[in-house]
């Protein structure tokens, strides 16, 4: 708590309260050496020198003018020594500046962490902390010791070395111990650490079942001491290299921390052995062999920390890309992998016990693309978080959910009593994705189709459970979105005649399977044809002739529905040309043709077609091309497209007028020819006076607007004869031909009826 309080008062009061308790601190350690004093003035290690550099590389450079003061407490106060001013003044200088240079070289050249993080931070403590400023400072000081006399010339080297070694031993015994256990109290460093470790080494207390392996490491290192400095060995280091053992043991067993802590305890416990038993006696070999193994000790436990570091960050690593292998980066649910493993285990679980049920449901969101593509990727990805979170709250901590696609979901629900259970689910999840998503203050509502899979079906491979949930949430979507169907086998036979159909949809144009009929558009007026509408038609060669409605759905999705419409428009164009130039009618014939959404905002629709008309040389005015309301109404850049084919002189017309929806205020505006009345209006026109009012109003509204009117599906005599009163154009349907083939539609040219 002392260290908390510091903060809090003011910066000067703090500056002289820390550097009061460095000087207690310091003299205690100062009195603590010199219980191991073999010589005046020569200890076996001076700690004291390490608590200088803790000082500096915790609290910061600020506080090196303390350094000046730790001599005054030492001859004034520990020892009451009878040194000169000067001396004492020069010997703070050296001190001084030595050890506050190489604090500053580490922190502000060499830009270590104080905390001894790294291998690097400790290599550069130990040459720059433990060996070079200590060997500097030791020989400047012996300098000044032998000009004052105190120290004879003859021994500089002996003395340089004694005190390079018991300067040197001292930090390093000491002040990695007490830079590692004020990691644990952030809040005194001055040095910022950006980004701390994930896991950090730290001074602790044992666990019990640490303690034997900790009890038996403490044996040891007694066990090295005593054989190492119990008896006199004259001048040599043979036997102490017994204490190199356990502290190298020590370093690689469990790091730079232990390591540190291992080094002050073999300091110590050496130092108390060869003072009580042998005083003086080869100080200097015994000062650099402590220097030497504490050294060693203190490099070995940094590498084998970083090795630990790197090891684990490499089990990290292995344990993230395993984990990303499985999971999906933006919810974090399980992925398709994960997912189809879990399924696996279900159905091999499921062949051994009949009585185990489980069920799989693949969720698709409605409209989600156009959602996205709204309100950007970035809200998307927000409610695809937030939809994870809602699915994952409808079910139980067993059940397995993924993000199996874009905006798929699958669900593997196991241990079920009844198929209600699986029913239930999809309500739940219904009912919560009926309520609102705030997005950053945007609001969103969405619904989810499900298809269901039951395991009851008997299924042997994980994928066919998958593929038929599939089809039966497809099934959910074309019946209207926000439903669910469970599988039942009709669905699979379905789904399997569709494939066969996409397949061959694709290889129809190039095998030259479709074909064009044209139905005749009659003038109400005269009774005569003035034009056909060219309708297509798939001879397929299993099936027969296939019509529109039975695969136009199907040529959209795969997108084939353009290349469609532009070989039906050149068919067409040539058909009727070559019409004109055998039979000469006049006027000459017209042809419409049919323009999907799909085609319609082609940029290149305009080009295109004039392409066309150039390469079948048919008239401009001759090609009405046949556009529902919706299709203008829905895009953005109609009227230019509009007014681009406009200006080539083809003739526009609004297919299936009535059914779709239209802006008064904007029809007007749009450069359309002809008004065409859908047949479900025509057809009943007798039976329903609602349809014999609508016909009126539009036959009416393109009188008002100038625009010509056909009726399509005509029946009966009684269908014309009130067309003609309403005064419509045009008139088409089975009451005059049904759709002919190009033979048929000729012959019927050749004929020239009228009705």
């Amino acid at each position: 708590m002392l260290f908390r309080w510091q903060r809090r008062i003011p910066p000067k009061l703090r500056y002289v309260l820390l550097v009061t308790i460095y000087l207690i601190v310091w003299g205690i350690l100062d009195k603590v050496s010199l219980a191991f004093e073999t010589t005046p003035e020569i200890q076996i290690w001076y700690p004291p020198s390490a608590l200088d550099f803790v000082l500096l590389l915790v609290f910061g450079l600020r506080y090196a003018p303390a350094l000046l003061l730790n001599t005054l407490v030492h001859e004034y106060v520990v020892t009451h020594g009878d040194l000169d001013f000067i001396t004492l003044l020069i010997f703070d200088l050296v001190t001084t500046i030595g050890y506050a240079g190489a604090s500053a070289l580490l922190l502000l050249k060499l830009h270590i962490n104080p905390r001894l993080r790294q291998l690097r931070d400790v290599v550069c403590f130990n040459v720059v902390a433990v060996l070079i400023a200590p060997l500097l400072v030791a020989w400047l000081q012996v300098l000044n010791f032998a000009s004052s006399g105190i120290i004879p010339r003859s021994k500089l080297v002996t003395y340089t070395l004694h005190y390079w070694a018991g300067d040197a031993t001292g930090i390093a015994m000491l002040a990695p111990f007490l830079l590692i256990s004020l990691r644990k109290l952030p809040w005194v460093w001055s040095h910022t650490e950006l980004q701390p470790p994930v896991t950090e080494g730290k001074l602790r207390l044992p666990t019990w079942r640490e303690v034997p392996e900790l009890l038996g490491e403490g044996v040891a290192l007694a066990a090295g001491i005593l054989t190492g400095y119990a008896a006199p060995r004259g001048n040599n280091l043979d036997y102490t290299y017994f204490v190199f053992l356990p502290v190298i043991w020590s370093g690689l067993r469990h790091g730079f921390e232990r390591a540190a802590a291992t080094v002050l305890l073999m300091n110590v416990g050496v130092a108390l052995l060869v003072v009580a038993k042998f005083g003086s006696s080869n100080l200097l070999i015994l000062q650099f062999g402590l220097m030497a193994i504490s050294l060693m000790g203190l490099l070995v436990g940094a590498i084998a920390t970083d090795r630990m570091h790197t090891e684990k960050a490499l089990r990290d690593s292995n344990k993230q890309l395993t984990y990303n292998a499985f999971h999906d980066g933006l919810t974090g649910l399980a992925n398709r992998s994960l997912f189809m493993q879990h399924l696996e285990r279900a159905v091999e679980y499921g062949k051994r016990e009949r009585n185990f049920r489980f069920a799989v449901l693949f969720v698709d969101l409605d409209r989600f693309k156009l959602i996205n593509d709204s309100l950007g990727h970035a809200l998307g990805d927000q409610l695809l978080i937030s939809i994870a979170g809602k699915l994952q709250a409808c079910l139980r901590p067993t059940d397995i959910i993924a993000r199996f696609g874009g905006d798929e979901f699958t669900i593997l629900l196991e241990n079920l009593s009844h198929i209600s259970d699986t029913i239930r689910v999809a309500e739940r999840i219904h009912a919560e994705l009926s309520l609102p998503f705030n997005l950053s203050g945007q609001e969103v509502f969405i619904t989810a189709s499900i298809g269901i899979a039951l395991s009851a079906l008997g299924y042997s491979q994980p994928e066919d459970l998958v593929r038929d949930a599939d089809i039966a949430m497809y099934r959910a979507k074309t019946g209207g979105n926000d439903r669910y169907e469970i599988f039942n086998t009709s669905m699979r036979d379905r789904a399997v005649l569709r494939l066969q159909l996409e397949t061959d949809l694709r290889l129809a144009i190039e095998r030259q399977e479709f074909l064009i009929h044209y139905q005749p558009v009659v003038s109400l007026s005269s009774g005569i044809i003035i034009g056909f509408e060219s309708l297509l038609r798939w001879q397929h060669p299993e099936r027969g002739l296939l019509f529109p409605a039975e695969f136009i759905l199907i040529a959209q999705e795969v997108g084939l529905m353009s290349l469609i419409d532009e070989w039906v428009m050149r068919q067409a164009c040539h058909q009727i040309q070559q019409w004109q130039e055998q039979i000469k009618r006049f006027p000459p014939l017209s042809i419409s043709v049919n323009v999907c959404n799909k085609h319609f905002i082609q940029p290149n629709l305009v080009a295109q077609i004039s392409q066309i008309l150039q390469q079948t040389s048919l008239d401009a005015s001759r090609l009405k091309l046949e556009i529902t309301e919706n299709v203008i109404m829905e895009n953005h850049r109609a009227t230019a497209t509009l007014s681009q084919l406009k200006a080539l002189g083809i003739r526009l017309v609004i297919d299936d007028f009535g059914t779709g929806y239209s802006s008064l205020s904007r029809l007007h505006r749009f450069p359309i020819d002809e008004l065409k009345i859908d047949r479900s209006f025509v057809s009943n026109i007798n039976a329903n006076e609602k349809n014999l009012e609508i016909t009126e109003i539009i036959v009416m509204l393109g009188k008002k607007l100038g625009m010509d009117v056909t009726a399509e599906g005509i029946e009966t005599k009684e269908q014309l004869a009130q067309l003609k009163e309403m005064k419509c154009t045009y008139g088409q349907g089975y009451f005059f031909s049904q759709p002919l083939s190009s033979e048929a539609a000729q012959a019927l040219i050749v004929a020239n009826p009228q009705w």
